[in-house]
């Protein structure tokens, strides 16, 4: 089987059975006024197209301290609500009914870490493969986890970085994200003029367990690939993530 995850643009191999079909939820929330969705999907067969193919009528709420939002259904599959805003220190509870069953996840959004810098360096430009550099004040009071999802153009690329603060507790960190161009269409590759850009997230561990799975769910060392790590009970595959959001850009010159 196959599955698309919307939230990474990333489509794996997955061992599950050609014909046992699992729902994918893929749900976060962060610091930003109005963006809290829910996307609902279905994997696929491997030899699928891989479009979104969207899992209407179900009922997603939110809960935090009590108090329960309901997402309305945007488009087939797409559920999202601007009720509720994320804040540092607070846990969401996500909860999920299709066709009678019960999806439920909890995260707890981190404090935002200070962003200090987005930049490039001249010798680091190639158009197959651009290397940029982020630049991060970690925390030495937690234990920080980071997920960074990159863009060309406004549009987000399928590979993403995750990381942690195992050996950089404290300290004020300059980390290297990869832009490249993984397909054989030469009109993607990476030009000047291009705008780079990176989202920079504060997630809980357990959301960074899945996204760190999921890097390494492409295959093992013999070839066997491995389910990512959900944090979703009740048999869906996929995650639910509260975390904050920076963003920086630049322009390859």
């Amino acid at each position: 089987m196959s599955i698309l995850l919307s939230a990474c643009e990333k489509v794996i191999e997955l061992k599950i059975p050609n014909n046992e079909v699992k729902y994918v939820i893929e749900g976060t929330i962060t610091n930003e006024p109005g963006v809290c969705s829910v996307l609902i999907s279905k994997t696929k067969n491997f030899n699928a197209d891989n479009t979104f193919s969207g899992v209407s009528g179900a009922n997603v709420k939110i809960e935090n301290n009590g108090a329960v939002v309901s997402l309305q259904e945007t488009s087939p599959g797409v559920y999202k609500t601007s009720a509720i805003n994320g804040v540092p220190g607070q846990t969401y509870h996500m909860t999920a009914t299709i066709d009678g069953q019960v999806f439920t996840a909890a995260s707890t959004m981190p404090a935002p870490i200070p962003f200090l810098d987005f930049y490039m360096k001249p010798a680091d430009f190639d158009s197959l493969r651009t290397i940029a550099y982020v630049k991060y004040k970690d925390s030495a009071a937690t234990k920080n986890f980071y997920w960074f999802e990159l863009y060309v153009n406004d549009q987000r690329q399928a590979n993403y970085s995750v990381t942690n603060n195992d050996f950089t507790t404290g300290q004020t960190v300059n980390g290297s994200v990869v832009f490249q161009n993984t397909t054989k269409d030469r009109s993607k590759d990476i030009k000047r003029g291009d705008k780079l850009g990176v989202e920079m997230h504060s997630i809980d561990p357990s959301v960074y367990l899945y996204l760190f799975s999921l890097n390494s769910a492409t295959g093992t060392a013999n070839g066997s690939p491995a389910n990512p790590i959900s944090n979703i009970t009740g048999g869906a595959l996929g995650f639910f993530s509260a975390h904050t959001t920076q963003r920086k850009s630049l322009i390859i010159k």
